[in-house]
């Protein structure tokens, strides 16, 4: 006996997130690298704020965009 998935397992759902005060739509279940990747934006120059709080990069990669998240992208900057 075979099992399908129908169609409706297999859909796609759209979030909204902020990103630096601009609000983007994304696929469900995007990680923190997907969401800089979609931008463009290099993941080794910068440091993330999600929902207020700094995001250590060690979790970048298990941290699912979720709806409503709202995140803020620095650029790192080397100086003394």
């Amino acid at each position: 006996m075979s099992h399908k998935i129908s169609a409706s397992n297999s859909r796609k759902t759209t979030i909204k997130v902020m990103l630096n005060d601009e609000q983007i739509f994304l696929s469900s279940g995007l990680n923190v690298p997907g969401l800089l990747q979609l931008q463009n934006i290099a993941a080794s120059s910068v440091a993330l704020v999600r929902n207020g709080q700094v995001l250590p990069k060690s979790r970048w990669k298990e941290t699912l965009c979720r709806d409503g998240d709202q995140f803020e992208v620095f650029a790192l900057v080397a100086g003394g």
